[in-house]
């Protein structure tokens, strides 16, 4: 039997469930929320379910589940993601709005999966919005996106849009322990990604992202302690790598969001260092926590484009250093 493990997002289970049960499955869904939160799961499990041939769908068992968990099955189609920044060209908006008309192989269903879709051109989504408007009664749409304004309203307004969740923390550490963690290493991993399972996981497997983690804590305590020196040796050593210094400064917005946060209500730590943004809640005044995020957003917004990555670092820790001191 194929098992495909879910943690917590119960009510997207629920409303796949339900639709199937009453008859009235949407032809085209939008999963939302961070990395790491299962999304990808979920839309293989309703792709599973919309494929299976028993009564208790998914079941796991019969011919079309197992091929949609070994991704062969040949009426699940993913489309291929291109270029630098991952989203779907042209001509793969073509193929799809082409076979969508042929009609499924050996199921009743045909799906299509638009996966880490953060990238998908407003081009490429009015090609497919006749589509999802008057879809063939047999095909299927699900996307998969940090946010669910990178949709367009048109095509938002015709589907569901469920969003995925972190699951408690006592579910992260027995979630990660399932995979042969050590209860030691689950918590440290916990302790800075919170219920987020597939965020918690790469922190324990991926040299960069504690690499990243490690870089904003360090940034993060120089605005505390307002070490100038401190905090452009720091993003200076992010900047070495694009990718890293994208990670860093998403990372210590997010701090910021939650020193903020932490102003109105305690248990609203999203980010890697919990205590870091407890004391910032308490320096920092709600008009500095606004300009701090712009000011770093506004340079993550600069990162890929033709500029002085040096120069663009230097003047953030000014401008972080100008917003410290309100």
């Amino acid at each position: 039997m194929i098992y495909m493990k879910i943690y917590g997002n119960d009510l997207v289970i629920q409303t796949f469930q339900n639709m199937l049960k009453n008859d009235h499955m949407a032809h085209s869904f939008l999963i939302y929320g961070e990395k790491g939160l299962g999304k990808k799961t979920m839309a293989d499990y309703l792709a599973m379910m919309l494929v299976c041939e028993n009564e208790n769908k998914p079941c796991g068992i019969c011919r079309y589940c197992k091929n949609a968990a070994a991704h062969i099955h040949p009426d699940i189609i993913y489309a291929e993601h291109s270029g630098k920044l991952g989203g779907f060209s042209v001509d793969t908006i073509r193929s799809i709005c082409a076979d969508v008309y042929i009609k499924p192989n050996n199921s009743d269903t045909k799906i299509y999966l638009f996966t880490d879709a953060d990238n998908i051109t407003v081009q490429a989504q009015n090609s497919l919005l006749k589509l999802i408007e008057e879809p063939p009664p047999y095909a299927y749409f699900i996307f998969t996106a940090t946010d669910r304004n990178i949709i367009l309203e048109t095509i938002r307004s015709r589907i569901i849009s469920l969003s995925a969740s972190e699951v408690s923390r006592e579910t992260a550490v027995k979630a990660l322990q399932e995979k042969e963690i050590s209860e030691e290493d689950a918590g440290k991993a916990v302790s800075v990604f919170g219920g987020n399972i597939g965020l918690c996981l790469e922190y324990l497997q991926d040299g960069e992202l504690k690499s990243s983690v490690d870089l904003t804590k360090k940034i993060t305590d120089c605005i505390i302690n307002r070490d100038e020196y401190g905090l452009l040796k720091n993003f200076t050593d992010a900047s070495v790598d694009k990718n890293l210094l994208k990670s860093v400064l998403k990372m210590t917005d997010k701090i910021i969001r939650d020193a903020l946060a932490v102003k109105y209500s305690e248990n609203s730590i999203a980010g890697c260092y919990a205590d870091g943004a407890q004391i910032l809640s308490g320096s920092l005044t709600v008009n500095a926590c606004g300009r701090l995020h712009e000011a770093i957003d506004r340079a993550y917004s600069l990162i890929d484009k033709n500029i002085n990555i040096k120069l663009m670092v230097s003047s953030l820790c000014g401008e972080i250093s100008t917003c410290r001191q309100l």
